[in-house]
């Protein structure tokens, strides 16, 4: 089990042209709600930073790593669109009985203003938010600028946190066997995601906007 799961990111981060339509029609659609994406991308980039730090990969590695790229930031982006055409109307007819209102969703717009860039960047980055953060932005008519700014930056840390959680796996594992490696390195996978997970988790919930007494009670 182990050396197939080793074999298959082998192939996904070598980036065959089949691979790669496939990684970018994944990352596109996870951005849309198709679940359990990001995890298998994280995956990937571990292992990419897995074996860099053993002398393999380097360039062959950089069409995955545009594509997951390309493939989150079209999706957000059509999410955001989404959302900007139709999340008003359907606010306006099934929000009431979620207290969900113009309203109120005018408040957070306001109360967000200052904040929006980093707010949006915490967000994505906390499981089960990443797609509710698009929705949400186009719901509020944030600025598309801002928005993109924002998820272009959260895809490139994104990466690159991955990318180094891996790299230090490896770097922890050299004194190892290397046909120990693909027993390995799932033990690195879910070590990593995890911490990422619960970090995430931690962050956004101790820097998160608490709405003000009037704002919940109008």
């Amino acid at each position: 089990m182990a050396e197939t799961i080793w074999s298959l990111l082998d192939s996904i981060a070598d980036g065959g042209a089949t691979w790669l339509l496939v990684i970018l029609a994944l990352a596109f659609l996870g951005e849309i709600g198709l679940p359990l994406t990001c995890p298998l991308l994280e995956s990937v980039l571990i292992f990419t930073g897995f074996q860099l730090v053993h002398g393999a990969l380097s360039a062959a590695s950089l069409p995955f790593l545009i594509v997951a790229y390309a493939g989150r930031l079209l999706g957000s982006t059509s999410a955001y669109q989404l959302s900007l055409n139709a999340g008003t109307r359907l606010i306006e007819r099934w929000g009431a009985p979620l207290r969900v209102t113009p309203e109120r969703m005018q408040i957070l717009r306001e109360r967000l203003a200052t904040v929006l860039v980093p707010t949006i960047i915490l967000a994505r980055f906390t499981p089960g938010f990443s797609i509710a953060t698009s929705f949400l932005c186009g719901t509020l008519r944030i600025s598309r600028r801002q928005f993109r700014h924002a998820v272009a930056g959260q895809l490139l840390i994104w990466e690159a946190a991955f990318i180094a959680a891996g790299a230090l796996g490896g770097l922890a594992s050299r004194s190892i066997d290397p046909s120990a490696y693909p027993r390995v390195l799932p033990l690195i996978i879910a070590v990593a995601i995890s911490a990422g997970a619960l970090g995430a988790y931690v962050v956004f919930h101790k820097t998160r906007i608490r709405p003000a007494p009037d704002s919940i009670h109008p």
